[in-house]
């Protein structure tokens, strides 16, 4: 597998030397050099010749967001991976840069000490760099796209669910915040059911999150809190570092948040909310998985499929990642694959009630 060439730009020392540690171990990766400010970097560039950038967020003179754009516009092949601190200043301007071409973010750990701080970084860095080394490499050839799609398991039927819907679940990872954005954003009505959405994301930034997608579609869209019962019309982002489930409450629902251990590595898991979904009775679902790394939510779409759920899952060409769609699509779990411009769509058309 091709080497990784890293550059590291951040203005402060401390952390440009932990974060280049960090990249440092990592055998697929060269650390190729640092730069202190973002005009530093953009002079730095045409000679280093990086595949991926980690960039600082927040710095003086020229911040993060705004060299991201010129980084993009001169040298839009580079990857970039934004990084950011845990503060509400730092999630809204880390949104921001997913907006203007940033592939990802990572935000910078709160460690008790410098060692748990770098097993941190390492953790969340391991599947950025082996995303990027494998985009390196070339497309993969996947058998199942070069043939038409193969049955699905346990195939539904559109028609016996169109206006029947209780909830869509929505699973989606790395490129989520763009494809949530153009999926609401073209909405031109509102969804007839909840909406519950499991977004990879840390604390903090679920909650900005929310709040643009509300300010921007005609759906409301809040951060879903303990207790909350489920509305028509409502988008639920599962709050980062938590998992949500869908509970039966007397004869309706409501949501709950935890706190158990990671799943798939995530936390929140895509995988827990479609298990709690499976386990209630005679409850009828719209299941959508979309851009992401991974597999979360695979094994929870075996389970909702066993329940009659009906699958849409993000195409390969508009996903960022095809990941966790591709993984729905390789266990034959979904019933249509759709361009990301198309799902928003078909979505109303499955919830919206017969005249």
């Amino acid at each position: 597998m091709p080497q990784v060439r890293i550059m590291v730009v951040d203005d402060t020392i401390t952390y440009r030397q932990i974060l280049s540690k960090v990249v440092e171990g990592f055998p697929q990766a060269d650390l190729i050099g640092t730069a202190s400010s973002g005009k530093n970097a953009l002079m730095k560039i045409p000679s280093l010749k990086p595949d991926l950038i980690f960039l600082d967020v927040m710095m003086p003179e020229m911040d993060g967001i705004e060299t991201l754009k010129h980084i993009k516009k001169d040298f839009p092949h580079i990857k970039v991976v934004m990084i950011s601190a845990f503060d509400m200043e730092n999630a809204k301007a880390t949104l921001h840069s997913l907006e203007n071409g940033a592939l990802d973010f990572i935000a910078k750990p709160i460690a008790q000490n410098m060692q748990e701080g770098i097993k941190q970084l390492t953790g969340a860095l391991t599947p950025l760099i082996e995303l990027v080394a494998q985009q390196l490499k070339g497309p993969q050839v996947r058998a199942t796209t070069q043939t038409a799609p193969t049955k699905p398991l346990h195939k539904a039927d559109s028609s016996t669910i169109q206006g029947q819907v209780d909830f869509v679940l929505l699973g989606i990872s790395t490129g989520g915040p763009n494809a949530l954005h153009i999926l609401f954003d073209e909405l031109p009505t509102k969804i007839a059911c909840p909406v519950l959405i499991v977004q990879h994301m840390p604390p903090m930034f679920t909650q900005s999150l929310a709040e643009r997608l509300d300010s921007t579609s005609c759906m409301t869209v809040v951060e879903a809190k303990e207790g909350d019962v489920p509305q028509a019309g409502t988008a639920y982002i599962a709050p980062g570092g938590k998992h949500m489930v869908l509970r039966k409450k007397g004869k309706g629902y409501e949501l709950g948040v935890t706190d158990g251990p990671p799943v798939n590595h995530c936390k929140p898991s895509v995988d827990v909310l479609f298990r709690a979904a499976a386990a209630i009775n005679q409850i009828q679902t719209l299941s959508v998985i979309m851009t992401g790394m991974g597999r979360d939510g695979t094994d929870g779409m075996r389970s909702l499929k066993r329940q009659g759920t009906y699958t849409l899952i993000q195409d390969e060409s508009t996903s960022v990642v095809w990941g966790m769609p591709g993984s729905i699509h390789e266990a034959k779990a979904y019933d249509e694959m759709l361009p990301l411009q198309k799902i928003g769509t078909r979505i109303l058309e499955l919830t919206q009630h017969s005249a």
